[in-house]
Parts: structure tokens; C-alpha cells; sequence
């Protein structure tokens, strides 16, 4: 653990697995109350990790606030233990609209599954054996998690402030990544806690599979707000090492996503024909027609949604069009 400005204090948890990005627990000491900055996993490991940081730091449970940036299990995981020992949570309530989220839909029940599976064009009548096959992995996946409470917390807005240890944090909006992710910006000291909505190393998933929503084009205007607004920030992610340079992160990032949808555009021209989201993602990315092997089988889900995302944002932009059958959406070149 290491203060890495005064009164914050940051913890990172790392982990073997590959596909785990290392989290960074932050925790801003006050006089009064203090504040802690997403959680982590529900594991023992985490567990034990984050309370040592909290406890070596003299904190009060009872006077510890928790700022969940947005509802993911490795921000949200450790939270419910937390409040056992009397800690607060503040959450923006546009987090629960959790059937926006990819990774919330796969964790709910077989209809939600089944559902967001028709909706990329994987269905018992058309693909039964991507069909079967997803439906025993994510069946087996999930049949060791405990479903999650409903998350406690006491609603909190963009616009709205809270003051820690000398530090008074604007609530920012971070659409894209999730529905209703939110930031604390400090505008006189130049600091910012951005969630997953940028970092260092990956591109961040914009995940989801509901229409209408132009999440995708939410995510860019949000890099770019960050690039120009908060340009003299120091950046705080929740995963990877510290953002010392906004503009080359937020870029890369925007270029990445922009050459995705011109190799899907791509795609949509060379086939002439309406294609289903996994048919373009399959294209795409160079993947097998037929089912993956269980290591890979959530990669795919990812990779759907970010599909998804971009046939989304160039449909707003004009260069593709949308139609559904039988619960399938299909995209077409204009």
C-alpha cells in the first residue's frame, strides 16, 4: 500500500489469471468519515487483502463510505461485508437498469440467457450445437456463484459532491461502459476516479445488447470529454497502472473502436446480404462457425456485445441498417 497523493491511499490486487485485470483499491482517510472507492471480488483472497489495507489505515467501519463506480462483481463484490461492519454505499440508481448489461443478463435466469442468445443469432432452431453448447457453459459457469443479493445503497447523482480528507469530489457521469458508471472529480486539486472507463493496456467493453440506447456513441463523447474537459487531470482507474498521458489512452481506445467498425462495415459490404451480430463478429475476428471450447466461451460473449455495440453506433451514424425477425436482429450495408 502506498499514498499516492495526501490521504489516498492505494492497494492493487493482482491476480494469476490472465483474463482477471488487476484491481486497484483506493480509500481516501478523513478525520470524520472516509471513503473507499469500489471493492473488489468476493473472494476470501480479496477479502483479506482489502481489509488489511483498511484496518492498517485505523479505519472505522462505521464511519467508512463506499462510492461504487458502477455494478460489476469485481467493484460490487466485497461491498455487502463491508456494510455487515457498518460501512455506507452510494451507487447512482440508473446502475440498476441491470437488463442493459450484458454481463448481468448471462448471470440472470435461463429466459435472460436464451433471450440475449436469439438476439445475436445463436437459437435452439437455427445453431442448436452453439446453441447447447453455450447453454451448458454458461450452466456450468454460474453454478458455483452464489446469486448476488440485492445491492443496498443510498442513491447518488451526477452533480451531487462528497467531501473526504480535505478533498471535495464532483459525482461525473461516465456513460458506456455501463449504464449509469459515475466518476468523482476534484476540481481544485486536478483529480479524477474514472471507473472502467478508461485504462491502460485493453480496450474497454461497452456491454450490452439493447437497442436503442447508443451506448457506443455515449462511451466516445465520454473519452472525449475526458480528453478535453479533464485533459489536466490526474486519472485514477480501478484497473492498470496509472493514465499519464489522457489524450494518447483516449485515442487509442477511439481508434480502436473506429477500426472495428470499418472492418464490420467491411464484412456487412463483402456479404450484400443482412448478417446476425455473431455472424459478423465471426468474420470479423477470423472465429470458428462452430462452438467454442469452454475457456473461450466468454471471450465470445464479449466479443458479441462489442459487435453489437458498433452495429449500434454506425446505424445512429447512417452506414448500416437494423430489422428483427423471430427475436433475431439482423444488419444490413445501406
Amino acid at each position: 500500500m502506498r499514498e499516492i497523493k495526501k490521504n489516498i491511499f492505494l492497494e492493487t490486487i493482482p491476480y494469476e489469471n490472465r483474463h482477471m485485470s488487476p484491481r486497484n483499491l483506493y480509500i481516501i482517510r478523513g478525520e470524520d468519515r472516509s471513503l473507499m472507492v469500489d471493492t473488489s471480488n468476493n473472494t476470501e483472497r480479496d477479502w483479506n487483502i482489502l481489509k488489511g489495507m483498511a484496518d492498517a489505515l485505523g479505519i472505522d467501519y462505521k464511519k467508512l463510505d463506499i462510492f461504487i463506480t458502477h455494478e460489476h462483481p469485481d467493484h460490487t463484490g466485497l461491498v455487502p461485508r463491508l456494510q455487515a461492519l457498518g460501512a455506507r454505499a452510494f451507487m447512482n440508481p440508473d446502475e440498476t437498469r441491470k437488463r442493459v448489461d450484458l454481463l448481468h443478463s448471462y448471470l440472470a435466469d435461463e429466459h435472460a440467457r436464451i433471450e440475449n442468445l436469439r438476439i445475436v443469432g445463436v437459437t435452439k432452431e437455427e445453431t442448436p450445437e452453439v446453441y447447447d453448447t453455450f447453454m451448458e457453459y454458461t450452466t456450468k459457469a454460474y453454478a458455483s456463484m452464489e446469486i448476488p443479493p440485492e445491492l443496498q445503497f443510498i442513491p447518488i447523482h451526477p452533480g451531487e459532491m462528497l467531501s473526504y480528507g480535505g478533498y471535495c469530489f464532483q459525482v461525473v457521469l461516465l456513460k458506456g461502459h455501463t449504464f449509469g458508471q459515475c466518476g468523482l472529480y476534484e476540481p481544485e486539486k486536478k483529480l479524477m476516479f474514472v471507473g472502467d472507463q478508461i485504462m491502460t493496456t485493453i480496450v474497454p467493453i461497452v456491454g450490452t445488447q439493447e437497442t436503442d440506447l447508443g451506448m457506443l456513441k455515449c462511451y466516445l463523447d465520454s473519452l472525449s470529454e475526458l480528453k478535453h474537459k479533464y485533459r489536466d487531470c490526474y486519472f485514477l482507474p480501478c484497473h492498470y497502472g496509472e493514465i499519464k498521458d489522457i489524450e494518447k489512452e483516449v485515442n487509442r481506445i477511439i481508434f480502436g473502436y473506429m477500426d472495428k467498425c470499418e472492418s464490420m462495415k467491411h464484412v456487412l459490404e463483402e456479404a450484400g446480404t443482412a448478417l446476425t451480430t455473431r455472424d459478423i463478429s465471426v468474420r470479423t475476428y477470423g472465429r470458428s462457425q462452430g462452438p467454442p471450447d469452454y475457456a473461450h466461451f466468454a471471450s465470445c460473449t464479449q466479443i458479441w456485445a462489442k459487435t453489437f455495440s458498433c452495429m449500434e453506433y454506425m446505424m445512429g451514424e447512417g452506414f448500416i441498417e437494423r430489422s428483427e425477425r423471430d427475436g433475431i436482429i439482423y444488419w444490413k450495408a445501406i
